[in-house]
């Protein structure tokens, strides 16, 4: 009660605000009813605001922490990065735009861990009137839940090796790596896109490459590989690294 009490302080402030950022797009949202979810406006707007700061945290965190797993686990790559960021930064500790756009390699590392490990691990749907998929039918009201790990894994889009860590299968884009972009979702699709992507990739970026101009990762040997599946894919037992300063 704390929590939403706090949210709806700082909305009621907002109210007369003519900025459109996240919080102002939701408050208008909240004049509308929606038949399949009956909520208050107040519980609508402390809901979404709760859902945008746990999206916002989680999945990130998980998604890094399973990068550097990958990245210990495949030396190869890890060294192929970090001579890039190197190469770009060139001593400096402090990274700007310009020089995450001309890192190509850690792009391809970034996309291919998102795809392997995305933070969530399931996008939902309701159909709001009945449908056909496919062969399927589909009644209006009935909730579709999409695995987008067994997608972004699926031999059928991504090829034979589609459970290997091979970054350079995003030399040429999504358009390359797979055949159709509609099989690589990390951040889902559509009106309902996550409107954080741009800022979650840049921050993995950053992320991965202080850590790898600065140490060299290695996998300890008390790591015990458990993925936890709910919402969002968990070290069960955390991840485990040996880490070296270059």
């Amino acid at each position: 009660m704390e929590t939403i009490q706090m949210i709806m302080d700082i909305a009621k402030e907002r109210i007369e605000s003519t900025s459109k950022d996240m919080l102002q797009v939701i408050l208008e949202a909240a004049q509308y009813g929606d038949e399949f979810w009956p909520l208050t406006k107040d519980e609508f707007i402390a809901d979404n605001c709760k859902d945008v700061f746990i999206g916002g945290y989680e999945p990130p965190a998980l998604a890094a922490i399973w990068g550097l797993m990958l990245l210990a686990s495949h030396p190869e790559w890890q060294a192929r990065a970090r001579s890039e960021v190197l190469e770009v930064c060139k001593g400096q500790q402090h990274l700007d735009y310009d020089m995450l756009s001309k890192m190509k390699v850690l792009k391809m590392v970034t996309q291919e861990i998102l795809r392997l490990c995305p933070g969530v691990v399931l996008a939902s749907r309701q159909a709001v009137q009945d449908l056909k998929i496919g062969d399927m039918q589909v009644p209006k009201g009935v909730c579709i839940w999409v695995s987008l790990l067994a997608l972004h894994r699926d031999p059928k889009f991504w090829g034979p090796n589609a459970d290997v860590f091979n970054p350079e299968r995003f030399v040429h884009g999504v358009a390359g790596a797979c055949k159709s972009p509609l099989a690589n979702l990390p951040f889902g699709l559509g009106a309902r896109v996550c409107p954080g992507q741009n800022m979650a990739i840049m921050e993995l970026k950053v992320l991965f490459a202080l850590i790898l101009s600065n140490f060299n990762l290695t996998i300890s040997p008390n790591y015990c590989h458990s993925p936890q599946f709910g919402l969002l894919l968990a070290p069960e037992h955390g991840v485990k690294l040996l880490i070296q300063r270059i």
